[in-house]
């Protein structure tokens, strides 16, 4: 036994000297540059070496306390005292980088106290802690997910509510769930919004076309996104009885949404998001599709066409298709359905815009379809399908989290803890609808009433790299079916247990559920939403997309920033049979160019396992989608990512695949097409790639592919741009 036994550390505070881990960083040093020696050699001269250091360090503090630094210099000189060069040159480099993690820390002024990452803790300190006036944090994160849970437990009887802060506590503290970023942001605030998607009517009515605009303004300066479907609206040209005149059609009351938007800085965090919809038998509808290629117009809207069944048939059997005017039902025109999915699927392949939503499968599940109608509308990203003046409250499975070790030692699903934590989330999202304030009274009597939540899954690529299955591949897609139907099950059980606790969501009279004689407390239970920020806060891939990138750069010191390897693929490499030259090349490539496809001597295991978004082919992204809607009651929000050298066919191809395997909508990205309409005033600099079927007029000098706030690059991922670096998101949960 040493005779040290206490330590100052860094920040002058005293703790335990422990001799292990002094043995351990030297291990570690001596396997990564000396593996082929032998696990049992390394150990022996790992312990050799820690006496020596600690033989030296008595000698050198003579009585007093030793100094962290003081030991690692020891431990550098002995390692290159025993000969141990490259040892202590990795040593060395591991110092140096805790010092620039530690410099970060420092800079970034939060307290870690539940030993987050140098990214966690940037984004929590950004998006969600509490600050004072000047701007400093004044919580900590244990102090931020206490907030949270002891608000949203006070909800259950007082009895119990200990019982349940503590069971939201550790799901939280423990990555395992996360609520969405408006719990994180104002749950025991003055003004707790703890929804996130609202869908608003759009009636055709001049006065009530601007009571809308209004509650736009008032969901939105509390941080909701807002959805519309303006199929209601007469067409442009039809005539107006009341004032004698014509009326201006859909596109043009969009712009008016979006002025207002423009002028409200959503609960004063960040920009307003809105979802616009025209059903596929609109006669705007190609005013519609092209609403948002020319310069500054209608900027803060998604788009999406409101297909049918029957528009989807007619494309398929090359048959013509009827446009309808909503105030008469009459015919006031047919065309080839063929010919305007063209121009959707062509507008799609150029800009991302439009989108589609599955009318007839959206409301084959709507339980409430014949007491509160149909469902047409949904929230900016498209994952919630909403009737007028609905609303959902979300959160997240981090899947990661819930991989262990068989008796085998091979890595697994870890199920009964999925359905425990599954229902813990269910019980916390319910509570969030009685605790949360609504912004307009409309909303709260359809919260109350329907009792909508959204739980989702993310980490989904972290933990089919654990698992070593490929995200493209038969295995995979199976798995995503088996996963989200437990999560599903066990979701809808938890809401079953809380009608007989609780009482039955007030608009089940009438309902399918009536009919089967299922009581629930809530209408739907499952949503899976973009996660781009919370998957930052858990340390986890976003939502259901694969990895964007293997390696990224996170600039939190400074603009060069420190280079990341995921920690999943950098193990397998570390465990493989590479030589430690190989190793280290491997990880400078994947550093490079985010991919290790290109690397011809990695292990064929390896590169199958870690495939990122462009590895992987639309078909495969499109049967994700569709494997994970299966089991999830709401919808499903998902980019399908398409290379630069995409076809216009491609892009269809994807668009009917949706429709044929179930999913209820789709977004797609093309890489570089944004950028491809970027004009800038010179005109030798004017170039453009030009593939189209439809001639529209280009956006200029608009770069949505740079953070607002930080200026990083975005990254288009669950149908959302979302800033890697600060966490800004144009659909932040």
């Amino acid at each position: 036994m040493t005779e040290l036994k206490r330590i100052i550390k860094r920040d002058g505070t005293e703790a335990a000297f422990q001799e292990q881990k002094i043995q351990l960083a030297i291990l570690k040093s001596l396997v990564e540059v000396e593996p082929e020696r032998g696990e049992r050699k390394l150990k022996i001269e790992a312990e050799r070496l820690t006496k020596v250091v600690i033989n030296i360090l008595l000698k050198a503090v003579n009585g007093e306390l030793p100094t962290v630094e003081q030991v690692q210099d020891i431990v550098e000189q002995v390692l290159m005292a025993a000969g141990h060069y490259e040892a202590a040159k990795a040593y060395i480099l591991y110092r140096e980088k805790r010092r620039t993690v530690r410099q970060a820390r420092a800079i970034i002024g939060v307290k870690d106290d539940l030993n987050l990452s140098l990214n966690q803790l940037k984004v929590l300190e950004n998006r969600y802690l509490r600050h004072d006036e000047s701007g400093k944090a004044i919580e900590t994160p244990r102090q931020l997910f206490d907030r949270v849970a002891v608000f949203v437990a006070g909800n259950e009887p007082k009895t119990k509510q200990a019982k349940w802060q503590k069971a939201f506590f550790e799901v939280m503290t423990r990555m395992e769930f996360m609520p969405a970023g408006c719990y994180l942001r104002s749950a025991g605030t003055n003004k707790p919004s703890l929804a996130n998607c609202f869908v608003l009517p759009v009636e055709d009515d001049m006065a009530k076309i601007f009571d809308a605009v209004k509650w736009l303004a008032l969901i939105q300066q509390r941080g909701g996104g807002t959805g519309f479907n303006f199929s209601k609206l007469r067409p442009k040209g039809d005539y107006v009885k009341k004032s004698g005149g014509f009326a201006t059609g859909p596109v043009s009351f969009m712009k008016v949404f979006d002025a207002a938007t423009g002028q409200v800085m959503q609960g004063g965090f960040r920009m307003g998001a809105n979802m616009g919809i025209l059903n596929v038998d609109h006669p705007d509808i190609l005013e519609f599709i092209t609403c948002k290629t020319d310069q500054g117009e209608i900027t803060n809207f998604n788009i999406s066409v409101g297909a049918t069944d029957a528009f989807m048939s007619a494309v398929k059997n090359n048959r013509r298709f009827e446009l309808k005017n909503p105030r008469t039902s009459e015919v006031v025109q047919t065309l080839p359905a063929k010919q305007l999915f063209d121009q959707i699927v062509g507008l799609a392949w150029r800009t991302g815009d439009p989108g589609m939503i599955f009318l007839d499968k959206i409301n084959q599940s709507n339980p409430v379809l014949k007491t509160l109608g149909p469902l047409m509308a949904t929230n900016p990203c498209g994952e919630q399908p909403l009737h007028p003046f609905d609303v959902c409250n979300l959160g997240s499975i981090n899947l990661a989290k819930f991989v262990k070790l068989s008796a085998k030692g091979r890595h697994e699903v870890d199920w009964s803890r999925l359905e425990q934590v599954t229902k813990t989330a269910v019980r916390f999202l319910d509570n969030g609808v009685d605790v949360s304030g609504y912004p307009i009274p409309q909303v709260e009597t359809m919260a109350q009433a329907n009792r909508r939540i959204g739980l989702g899954v993310m980490g989904w690529a972290d933990m089919l790299y654990q698992l070593g299955i490929a995200y493209n591949s038969n295995e995979g897609v199976k798995l995503a079916e088996k996963v989200m139907k437990a999560v599903n099950t066990a979701a809808v059980n938890e809401s079953t247990t809380l009608a007989r606790e609780k009482g039955i969501f007030k608009n089940w009279k009438g309902s399918a559920y009536e009919k089967k004689g299922t009581r629930r407390r809530n209408l739907a239970v499952t949503t899976i939403a973009p996660t781009g920020t919370i998957a930052m806060v858990a340390g986890c891939s976003s939502g259901i997309e694969p990895e964007f990138a293997l390696s990224f750069v996170k600039n939190v010191v400074d603009e060069a920033g420190l280079t990341y390897v995921n920690e999943h693929f950098r193990r397998a490499v570390e465990a493989s049979k590479l030589s430690e030259f190989q190793k280290k090349q491997v990880l400078e490539e994947v550093a490079k160019s985010g991919s290790c496809q290109q690397i011809e001597y990695l292990p064929d295991s390896i590169k199958k396992t870690f495939v990122s978004a462009f590895d992987i082919t639309p078909e495969w992204h499109v049967k994700m989608q569709a494997a994970f809607q299966k089991h999830t009651e709401n919808a499903v929000s998902k980019t399908i990512n398409f290379p630069q050298n995409a076809t216009i066919e491609d892009v269809e191809k994807a668009y009917l695949l949706a429709w044929e395997l179930g999913c209820k909508g789709i977004t797609i990205y093309r890489s570089g097409s944004k950028q491809d309409q970027i004009l800038t005033t010179a005109p030798q600099a004017t170039k453009q790639k030009i593939q189209s079927k439809v001639r529209i007029t280009p956006l200029k000098n608009k770069n949505d592919k740079l953070c607002p706030e930080c200026g990083s690059e975005m990254e288009i991922v669950e149908g959302c741009s979302t800033c890697k670096h600060c966490g800004f998101s144009k659909c932040s949960l």
